[in-house]
């Protein structure tokens, strides 16, 4: 099998679900991820809304890959957040039912040291775990908190369950300075998504393999264990090179200029790569995305 090029699609929460929706059609993918749903978040969603994303997915011939929970890292200790936690976590359980979505992205509570506190940690995730088997769901671990990659391998080691894997990301675990090569020979097992991104050693976006993340090497690792999951094709270039700063005065107008000059650079060097034999062509979000979409599927054909 082939893993299945997805995404989000909404630049952070900005764009609208049938945006979302144009953009998987236009470069012919099968899924789509959710996290709001017009600027609103999953889990404040009607039955009528859930509804009409069910409508217009199933007419525009798309299903959800993966449904983010939206819950976010809380302290360890914190019994009552783990409570509320775990009650918002059993609410997405049953939108996932009716959005008839199997894959949940979840981020760890807030701990310090795996080993010493493993057995608390154990004990605030494994309610979750259970839930998710109940209802036949897999809970994939989003990265958070600069955890370590032998920290989810500790966990994952420990644990073993199938219904717990992980979201690797090459950027994120360059952020945190260690080898992504070496992180993936740790977590290779327990990856049920993977960031298709990848970024210089200042984290601005690049394109699939000109930074380094050494996703290359990785993507060839990908192959050879047969990798079969989720290709999240999401990147930030709406972040780095898209984004329309204010205008600033006095202090910082300069600042802001040397700013602005190097977000054109950027896109010069972007449209260069994209379009080598159109000098005068200017390259687009859009057009970036779609670029990435045709290297993974040249790479996983």
């Amino acid at each position: 099998m082939k893993p299945n090029i997805t995404g989000f699609f909404d630049y952070d929460g900005t764009a609208s679900f049938q945006e979302q929706i144009a953009i998987a059609q236009k470069n012919q993918l099968e899924y789509i991820c959710l996290r709001k749903y017009n600027g609103s978040p999953i889990i404040e969603l009607s039955d009528g809304d859930l509804k009409k994303i069910m409508l217009e997915l199933k007419t525009a011939k798309l299903k959800i890959a993966v449904l983010d929970t939206g819950i976010q890292p809380y302290d360890i200790y914190d019994d009552k957040k783990h409570a509320d936690s775990l009650d918002e976590f059993r609410y997405m359980i049953k939108v996932a039912d009716k959005l008839k979505v199997s894959h949940l992205f979840f981020r760890l509570p807030k701990f310090n040291d795996v080993i010493q506190e493993y057995d608390s940690i154990f004990k605030r995730l494994e309610p979750y775990v259970d839930a998710a088997m109940k209802n036949g769901k897999k809970i994939i671990l989003l990265p958070v908190n600069s955890y370590k990659a032998n920290t989810y391998a500790y966990l994952f080691k420990k644990i073993k369950s199938n219904a717990l894997s992980l979201a690797f990301d090459p950027v994120a675990i360059m952020k945190n300075n260690e080898s992504t090569t070496t992180a993936y020979r740790l977590l290779r097992t327990s990856i049920g998504a993977f960031f298709a991104e990848d970024a210089d050693h200042d984290l601005t976006p690049k394109l699939l393999g000109y930074g380094k993340t050494d996703i290359i090497a990785i993507f060839k690792k990908l192959l050879r264990d047969r990798y079969a999951g989720f290709l999240m094709i999401d990147n930030k270039f709406h972040q780095s090179v898209f984004n329309e700063e204010p205008k600033k005065v006095g202090f910082f107008k300069k600042i802001f200029a040397n700013e602005k000059k190097k977000k054109e650079n950027e896109m010069t060097d972007l449209s260069k790569k994209i379009f080598p034999n159109e000098e005068t062509k200017n390259v687009t979000i859009d057009d970036i995305l779609e670029n990435q979409i045709k290297v993974l599927r040249i790479i996983f054909k």
